[in-house]
Parts: structure tokens; sequence; C-alpha cells
């Protein structure tokens, strides 16, 4: 990262707070950090929705620009997570630390910011022996998702959706994840395709196991 012109009290803020973020991440078993890209994210490991932090770009923003909020994501939406008037100044890793902490408490509905309340309901609601720590996109999931969206934005809607059913069965094979866990992840990633061409290729699948999946 190139901070040219960056406060020097600022920068050294938030590698004070980055190397407590990682330490407290390495002893969470609801996180983690995903280091096989370019970019280091901070990922949750609880289950859908899922949500990341992309580390460098958060630091970056509060460095250069004063922005306050974290470059967040849950379900692969960006969302809007508000901050107290007093924190606007307060590194990035500041406010990724008290993220960690929130998911360490699993969520409590009181604390949990009004644009991730799903994420408190949903720890509610799935079971807490499917939650393993390995239940979290990694990189190749990322990459086969934007993949995915970039050929639905093509109007390649059924191949889109195939790249989808790939991935989950790539899940329950090789990642040995029960349906219970797959089936909210995958509706997830097909929120924003139009439930018609999802029916679609549910009639005509690529692979017929594929509408174990994926489903209305």
């Amino acid at each position: 990262m190139l901070f040219s012109g960056a406060c020097e009290q600022q920068i050294k803020a938030e590698l004070r707070g980055l190397s407590l973020l990682i330490d407290i991440v390495n002893q969470s078993p609801n996180w983690g950090i995903e280091n096989h890209s370019e970019r280091p994210f901070l990922v949750s490991r609880d289950g859908a929705p899922g949500i990341s932090v992309d580390i460098f770009e958060s630091m970056k923003a509060r460095i250069l620009g004063g922005d306050p909020h974290l470059k967040i994501s849950m379900a692969m939406k960006e969302v809007c997570v508000l901050i107290k008037e007093s924190d606007v100044l307060t590194p990035s890793t500041d406010s990724m630390i008290s993220l960690v902490l929130l998911g360490n408490m699993d969520w409590p509905l009181s604390h949990t910011p009004t644009t991730l309340k799903k994420k408190s309901i949903a720890q509610k609601e799935l079971p807490r022996e499917f939650i393993a720590d390995d239940i979290y996109y990694n990189h190749t999931d990322h990459e086969a998702i934007e993949a995915s969206q970039h050929e639905y934005a093509a109007g390649r809607h059924m191949n889109a959706i195939s790249l989808i059913g790939a991935m989950a069965r790539r899940w329950y094979v090789c990642r040995d994840w029960p349906f219970e866990v797959i089936r909210p992840l995958i509706a997830e990633v097909l929120a924003d395709y139009d439930p018609s061409h999802v029916r679609q290729y549910i009639e005509n699948p690529e692979c017929l196991d594929d509408d174990l999946f994926i489903q209305l």
C-alpha cells in the first residue's frame, strides 16, 4: 500500500490495530483471514450470511480520505455500517476488532448494527452442529461467484447458474458440507438472479444433482 502524504500517526495506529486484530482472529473459531488473493479479507466462518471485510481497502480509505466506514459486504453485497460520531477518527482496524468481537458473541441482536441484523437472526436459525471452522467463502468461491455474475450480466443465464451448481457440488463432495448449510449459501448468491431463470435451470440442469442444492 502506498500512503503518500498520509499522517504517520494514523498509519502507526492502523498497524497496531492490525496486529491486535490478527491475534484475536487467530484465537477465534468464528473468523479467519483469507489471504490467497492480492488483498487479504477478514471473513466470517460461522455460516450464512457470510461477512467479509477488505482489510487494506478499509485501512487505505480511513488513512487517505478519512472515510469511517469499513469496506464490508454481507452475502457478497456491500453494506453500510454506521458508527458513532465519536469513533470517526479511530483506526479502521478498531472497527474490525469490534466486528470480530460481535461475531464471537454470536451476534447479539441488541448490539448488532441494523444493516447486519440478518446475520444475528441467522445465528438463531442455523443448527450449531452444522457450523464448522471452514464454512465460509474462500478465494476459489469468490472467483466462481464473480465468474457467474459476469456470465449472468452478459445474458448467459443458464451458464451462470450452472457455475453456482458446480460450486455447490464441490462444497458437498470436497468439504463434506450438509444440504442444510449449502442451500442457504446458494440462495444468497442467487438472490439477485431472476427467479424465472433459476426455475428454468432447475427444470433442465447441467448436472441432475443440482436441484438438490438450487431451490426456489
